[in-house]
């Protein structure tokens, strides 16, 4: 089981409102296409919609190779989308919407069945061109590498280029997919660097729970700069980082791929190539400094193998960069290689060779006739490489043996993609169709513009889809247009409340808060849900109980009694009702039954924090500021003290219906497990804080999660939904609810 560290989001909906639902896993990315179809021009299928083209050239290989069989012959003008930026990346697609996002730092995802906004998520202010020392995307420079989708969490990941404190900062941004919410904000710039001369430039891919993807220099090589390749985790916190050309005063060997996205393999290895380096270790017999080489990288960013070419010194002092095209790893265990230097370089991927180690070199100095720049295309053995002067095939038969097929009469050498029997890449302002046994065109449509050097498109829910200068074109084939987007399903969330019972809702329905009915209270301690109607209580220290589309049972004010000491409420799902404690361990049941209480056993204490019901006998804990554990009818399964450890800082507890056991949290997010698995704590995860103020078992993965009172939400092998940390609050957050799976 892995551990979700916390995450905070600075941007949510308002108490009164109901963040959206999202999904649950519709797909995974294939790892490679490996089909003749489309060089043999047939097709398997008549359209796909409900395909998905999720990252940069559709898979973990970065093949561009539709597997769905799309028909596209003949395809069609069917909308188009202005957007409020130039668009850099690649058109992503999921779930029947359609992501990109813009050099405005604005994401946005559109219904693939008319191009229409679903929603847009602007995730900061953008960095002008004027403020860094050089490069060539303007007016700002914002989202610029090709985002990723990872189905499973239903979740859009983007590097956001921003300007924080007057400065330019490079952030990972995760939002919901079928939202837009912010879930996700994290700092990724190495230490050490300036990120006004780094730009974060490659597209970016998935590696088990990591985000990967290259940084590099603008445009002109300006400043100090570094390639990085950064592998951050989906839930937030430390990451991994390569450096390339880290000899000591030397700096470049930017990762930047011509936009493509690195190549994750079967076994969850990185593939990257290196642009060239500071030319400052020039000397012959001087070791490489991993400028101007393929890299393989481990899922934690250690080396694990490297080619460099001889020349690579040469090279470096040259700008003739190996790396401004991406690796292309075939089904026959070879890697192909192309650069700026016009060789082409054919290496084992069992073994890379080291300097000078490759397996053959095809048509040296002369190979394309100019730079490569961008992802390729694969379908079987052959290779569409994205030859500045022309798409150019070539057959990879092995490991040492490769032969140029054609390069297209078309002039077009945008990165191109395999779908529906054609070769389809951008050129100018025209996207092109080509025919995969010679390169002429078959197909073409004119654009608006495009701002990208290095165009590419996609194909996926029956549509075409070509990025342009502010925008988005979409065609379709013979099928027509694919239905409207699935509405988002359902998945996990929860509800978190704050003091004057204002209620957050984290995909779970928002049935409604205290201040919507008019009240004023600053006395809101815990919250519980109805299994039976989905619904809601929140719970005063008085006493007073509100219900929220959940049955009203009755309140200490409604008995006549008057305290000003209840600190925890319990659900009781055998009758719907519920329980209220007090801090002298005093219970009072509302159509629920009656099990005792502290004071009824002769105990006088005044610390009591929580209760947690039993499912399996109807009975109930009662736990105190100590951690001790006072049960009724339910299993005695252990307590802080009785571990012979001394606290006075226990916040709450939570029952794990799977093993009749509990968990006790302290204000530190320290967790004590009896009987119940231990998944992690604040402490755990390196992190220092005193605010944490109760917990919730997820029923769905036997997981849990903490919630401070600030809104900061820590999952632990529990789905994160959202959280309000860094949002300005009216009261502090008191309590974490969670409806039973769906």
């Amino acid at each position: 089981m892995r551990r979700i560290s916390t995450r905070r989001t600075p941007h949510v909906l308002p108490a009164l409102a109901a963040l959206a639902a999202a999904a649950a896993v519709i797909g995974i990315l294939a790892p490679a296409s490996s089909g003749t179809a489309a060089a043999s021009g047939q097709v398997t299928g008549h359209f796909a919609f409900g395909s998905d083209w999720p990252v940069y050239h559709h898979d973990g290989l970065g093949s561009g190779f539709d597997q769905s069989g799309t028909n596209l012959s003949p395809a069609k003008a069917a909308w188009n989308a202005t957007l409020d930026g130039p668009v850099f990346g690649e058109p992503l697609v999921e779930a029947g919407r359609v992501i990109v996002a813009t050099e405005n730092d604005t994401v946005y995802e559109l219904a693939a069945n008319t191009g229409q906004v679903l929603w847009s998520t602007h995730v900061g202010t953008p960095v002008p061109q004027g403020d860094l020392p050089c490069g060539d995307i303007g007016p700002n420079v914002g989202i610029t590498g090709t985002p990723v989708v990872d189905p499973s969490r239903s979740e859009v990941f983007a590097v956001a280029d921003e300007v924080v404190g007057g400065a330019p900062a490079h952030f990972l941004i995760g939002l919901d997919l079928y939202s837009g919410a912010e879930l996700l904000r994290e700092p990724v710039d190495p230490a050490g660097t300036s990120p006004a001369t780094e730009l974060q430039r490659t597209g970016l891919a998935l590696d088990d729970g990591q985000v990967v993807f290259g940084m590099g220099g603008n445009d002109g090589d300006c400043g100090q700069y570094w390639g990085f390749v950064i592998a951050a985790s989906e839930s937030g916190g430390a990451e991994h980082v390569f450096q390339a050309d880290s000899v000591a005063a030397n700096h470049a060997g930017a990762i930047w791929m011509g936009g493509a996205a690195p190549v994750v393999d079967a076994q969850g290895h990185v593939w990257v190539s290196s642009g060239n380096g500071s030319g400052s270790n020039p000397a012959p017999g001087n070791p490489s400094d991993s400028s101007d080489a393929v890299l393989e990288l481990s899922p934690t960013m250690a080396l694990v193998d490297d080619f460099v070419p001889s020349s690579w010194q040469n090279d470096n002092n040259n700008d003739l960069d190996l790396g401004s095209s991406a690796p292309a790893l075939l089904a026959n265990g070879a890697v192909f290689q192309a650069g700026k230097s016009q060789t082409a370089f054919l290496m084992n991927a069992a073994h890379l060779g080291g300097v000078g180690g490759q397996s053959a070199i095809v048509q040296p100095g002369s190979f394309c006739g100019a730079n490569v720049e961008g992802g390729n295309a694969i379908d079987g053995d052959v290779v569409y490489t994205p030859c500045q002067a022309g798409i150019e095939a070539v057959s990879v038969s092995s490991a040492a043996s490769a032969t140029p097929l054609w390069k297209t009469p078309t002039g077009s050498a945008g990165p191109a993609i395999v779908a529906g029997g054609e070769v389809w890449t951008i050129g100018g302002s025209t996207l092109r169709g080509l025919n995969p046994a010679n390169g002429a065109a078959l197909q073409s449509f004119s654009l608006s513009g495009e701002a990208n050097h290095f165009p590419t498109p996609s194909v996926a829910d029956g549509l075409l889809l070509a990025p342009e200068t502010d925008g988005v074109a979409a065609f379709d084939g013979p099928a027509g247009l694919p239905p409207a987007p699935p509405p988002a399903p359902a998945r996990p969330g929860y509800w978190l409340a704050a003091r004057d019972g204002g209620v957050f809702s984290f995909n779970p329905p928002f049935d409604g808060s205290v201040p919507g009915l008019g009240a004023h209270v600053t006395d809101v301690v815990d919250m519980v849900y109805d299994a039976a109607t989905g619904g809601y209580w929140l719970a005063g220290t008085d006493g007073g109980v509100f219900s929220f589309n959940a049955p009203f049972a009755g309140s200490v004010p409604g008995l006549g009694i008057h305290v000003n000491d209840i600190v925890g409420m319990a659900y009781d799902a055998a009758t719907g009702g519920y329980w209220l404690v007090g801090s002298d361990g005093g219970v009072f049941s509302f159509n629920a039954p009656y099990q005792g209480s502290v004071p009824g056993l002769g105990i006088h204490v005044n610390d009591i924090v929580g209760m947690a019901y039993d499912a399996a006998t109807g009975g109930y804990w009662l736990v105190g500021r100590d951690g001790g554990v006072f049960a009724f009818h339910a299993p005695y399964a252990g307590s802080v003290p009785g571990l012979g450890v001394h606290i006075g800082n226990v916040v709450g507890m939570a029952a794990d219906a799977a093993t009749a056991g509990y968990w006790l949290v302290g204000n530190d997010g320290g967790v004590f497990a009896f009987n119940a698995p231990y998944q992690g704590s604040v402490p755990g995860l390196g992190a220092r804080v005193t605010n944490v103020v109760g917990m919730t078992y997820d029923a769905a993965t036997g997981g849990y999660w903490l919630v401070g009172n600030d809104g900061g939400v820590f999952s632990f092998n529990a789905p994160f939904a959202g959280s309000l940390g860094g949002l300005r609050l009216n009261q502090p957050v008191v309590a974490l609810a969670a409806p039973p799976p769906p």
